[in-house]
């Protein structure tokens, strides 16, 4: 059986400053910028917002 490892991109913090600007702006929600920004998964931006 073979193992699959998925490494993850590292997003800068200017990135994520532009993709929560929105979503704090009430401009769109976390699966929008998700998508806008081309990022696989809401859970990550949502990780953002805590941080």
């Amino acid at each position: 059986m073979r193992c699959r490892f998925f490494i993850g991109k590292q997003y800068t913090i200017e990135f994520k400053l532009q993709v929560l600007q929105p979503i704090l702006n009430r401009k769109m929600s976390i699966r929008e910028a998700a998508r806008f920004y081309n990022i696989p998964s809401n859970s990550l931006v949502g990780t953002w917002l805590t941080v």
